[in-house]
């Protein structure tokens, strides 16, 4: 009799699992391709400046979607910043830096040239100048926190999220779209999620993942079940947009790509 429980349980997990797959398979329409600026874009040849005129240079050249690293300063206060071969950081004395040494003065470019930093504060200033642009976040996940300190911003904000908790709790407090990143994602956990999703509507369903190009192409698995599941994937990073169309061509299921060089 404990024989036929089990398995009568095991027929009736894998018809769950197999409708799931159905269903997701059934999408609607994927989502539009989008080309976002990564780390805002280069400029003069250098990446993750993360600065006002990699932005600002985006955003001359028509780029919708701005790609920043926000992290967080010891005082708490969100700014845009990541250690790069490209850049001089030894002047910081931490990482993620005191926000009064990083406003201090300007980035510095192992080029010779400087650029203007980002906080949270001139962040806000582009974006709420700029109200056709979308913010998507890299590296803070913490919704209080994004909601705090870019509260104007929450319906142009897409957040990338690393673990399955944040992505529950960006989603429900209305941010415009969460992403589960490479880290937190595994086909059991987009699978289980489902299965709460369809007795919950507070258990969202994972409707978008973000993983890098070496990931997806060194696990068979994943692109079987992003490919059956039929989940948008945004992936970093493509070298310019010539790049971004082989890609998006050779990779059906990719939707956003975090593009260098965006001119």
């Amino acid at each position: 009799m404990k024989k036929i429980i089990l398995y009568i349980i095991g027929v009736i997990f894998l018809l769950a699992v197999a409708l799931l797959l159905y269903v997701r398979a059934n999408n609607p329409a994927m989502p539009e391709r989008i080309v976002a600026a990564h780390a805002g874009g280069n400029i003069d040849s250098l990446t993750y400046t993360n600065s006002r005129e990699a932005v600002e240079h985006a955003i001359a050249c028509g780029v919708k979607y701005i790609e920043l690293d926000i992290v967080i300063s010891p005082e708490g206060e969100p700014l845009a910043f990541h250690s790069s071969d490209d850049m001089i950081d030894t002047i910081y004395s931490c990482d993620p830096p005191h926000i009064g040494e990083f406003t201090a003065e300007p980035l510095r470019g192992k080029n010779g040239k400087t650029y203007t930093p980002l906080t949270w504060r001139e962040i806000n200033e582009i974006f709420l100048a700029h109200p056709d642009l979308i913010f998507v976040v890299d590296k803070t996940d913490d919704p209080v926190v994004l909601e705090k300190y870019f509260p104007k911003l929450k319906d142009r904000m897409i957040v990338e999220c690393f673990s399955m908790q944040r992505y529950k709790e960006v989603t429900n407090a209305g941010f415009k779209q969460a992403m589960l990143s490479e880290e937190a994602f595994s086909l059991g956990a987009v699978i289980w999620q489902d299965i709460k999703h369809l007795f919950c509507s507070d258990e969202p369903r994972v409707e978008m993942v973000t993983m890098g190009r070496d990931t997806y192409n060194s696990h068979r698995a994943t692109r079987w079940f992003i490919k059956l599941c039929n989940i948008p994937v945004a992936m970093w990073s493509a070298a310019d947009r010539q790049h971004a169309n082989e890609m998006f061509n050779r990779i059906s299921q990719a939707r956003m790509l975090y593009t260098n060089e965006i001119e």
